[in-house]
């Protein structure tokens, strides 16, 4: 049997709805593969003088619902299949909270720590020169993703604009503020897998004080998540970064944390330095070191995985204690290990629900972009909430109205809401 990868798990939660929507083999077919896979080697003359080479895609997905959109990697590990499968994630993610895009994704396979300010310039503007006819903004819109930044996105934004001489701002999302870029972005990830939680917490009546929540990933997302959560009450228990993490079932304060991790590199930097801890001063705070995997089977009853994908298998899903799992991050979650937690009761809201507001925000950013409008923090918050909240309702429902999981609830409402734009459009015959 071959090994599962990004996209036949991808494919895997896809043929679930299949049956739910009595679809043709054509119409099936559609889903099945990108629409185009886009590759390109980007030469880069590193500071020293040499030449060296990397990887670079853009896969789009599916564009029914509007132009494609998803966001660039800079990651050692990003090939054609992750990329693949995440901009797969991205239509069915645009489609559930029902904004006109499609979906895309880009990766260049490059560690971007290994690399001075002027080549990690140089690389980026090279990335759009390799792309930039498949680019624009009515045809496919980038943002950032894992080792992308603002900074990054002006950078492409502008060489987007010398190539084509024109003024784009809404090329790119994620942009510096001051460059084109949306008030609220920065926490937006975070901001609407929150207000998810919430409505989930007040439906189930469930007291915040009593609830314990673990985090993997301390980074944007994760650690705006546990702050917005240590604010609303909740007992954050757990934290972690790619050095590991730090559990107290008292619970552990985000912001001095977030604080510790500016200062030393590392969520465990107030105690660890390396893999050398201070263990008095932990035993004094009641606090322990714990890895990656650990920090998964901690007891708690609310678990976020806000890092990697791929990290909840079947061979930790039984030892997992959370009562609810809600995924920031992409694609964290094997198929295995969905069933598992279907048979064991858990309640896992999906990445292409949970993490949508980022993207839900970016529309905001394409919008402001097209009309030159800037919009407040208030109008953006109020409407973040207003459409990822919408969004979680019209999956409850699909949930209780067909007896299935969230995950599969959320991939049949975006593959209907794609199948009406397909059809709308005359790509299938009705």
């Amino acid at each position: 049997m071959a090994k599962p990868t990004p996209y036949t798990r991808f494919q895997k939660n896809l043929k679930t709805v299949f049956a739910h929507l009595k679809l043709t083999k054509a119409e099936r077919s559609l889903f099945l593969e990108p629409h185009r896979i886009l590759k390109k080697d980007i030469r880069l003359k590193r500071d020293s003088g040499k030449e060296e080479k990397f990887p670079a895609f853009r896969v789009q997905y599916n564009n029914a619902r509007g132009p494609y959109k998803g966001g660039i990697r800079f990651h050692p590990q990003a090939d054609e299949d992750e990329v693949k499968a995440l901009a797969a994630l991205m239509a069915v993610k645009t489609a559930v909270v029902d904004i006109p895009f499609g979906g895309a994704k880009g990766g260049v396979q490059v560690d971007p720590k290994k690399l001075s300010k002027r080549e990690l310039q140089t690389l980026s503007r090279a990335y759009i020169r390799a792309f930039q006819e498949h680019i624009g903004p009515d045809i496919d819109c980038p943002a950032p993703d894992v080792n992308t930044t603002p900074t990054i996105m002006g950078w492409m934004r502008d060489e987007y604009e010398k190539l084509t001489g024109s003024y784009a701002p809404a090329v790119i999302t994620g942009k510096p503020l001051a460059y084109g870029g949306s008030r609220g972005r920065d926490t937006a990830t975070a901001r609407g897998g929150f207000f998810i939680l919430e409505e989930l917490m007040d439906f189930d009546a469930l007291d915040r004080s009593e609830l314990r929540v673990a985090i993997q990933g301390f980074g944007n997302a994760g650690a705006t998540m546990a702050r917005f959560l240590h604010e609303a009450g909740y007992t954050v228990v757990a934290v972690s970064d790619s050095q590991g993490g730090i559990y107290s079932e008292e619970g552990v304060d985000p912001v001095r944390i977030e604080k510790y991790k500016r200062k030393t590199g590392s969520v465990a930097g107030e105690y660890c330095e390396g893999s050398v801890c201070d263990t008095s001063k932990m035993k004094l705070d009641n606090v322990q070191h714990v890895s990656n995997e650990e920090l998964l089977e901690l007891p708690c009853d609310i678990l976020i995985p806000a890092a990697l994908d791929n990290v909840i298998t079947a061979k930790n899903a039984p030892k997992i204690k959370a009562r609810y799992i809600l995924e920031l991050a992409n694609g964290p979650t094997t198929p295995e290990a969905d069933a598992i937690f279907e048979k064991r009761a858990i309640r896992v809201i999906p990445d292409v629900l949970a993490n949508a507001g980022g993207v839900t925000v970016s529309y905001f950013e394409w919008s402001q972009g097209r009309s030159g409008e800037q919009w407040t923090d208030a109008q953006v918050d109020a409407e973040l909430k207003r459409i990822i909240l919408a969004a979680y309702r019209a999956v409850r429902r699909e949930v209780h109205r067909e007896k299935i999981s969230y995950r599969q609830a959320a991939f049949l409402l975006g593959v209907r809401r794609m199948l009406e734009a397909m059809r709308m459009r005359g790509w299938i015959d009705t």
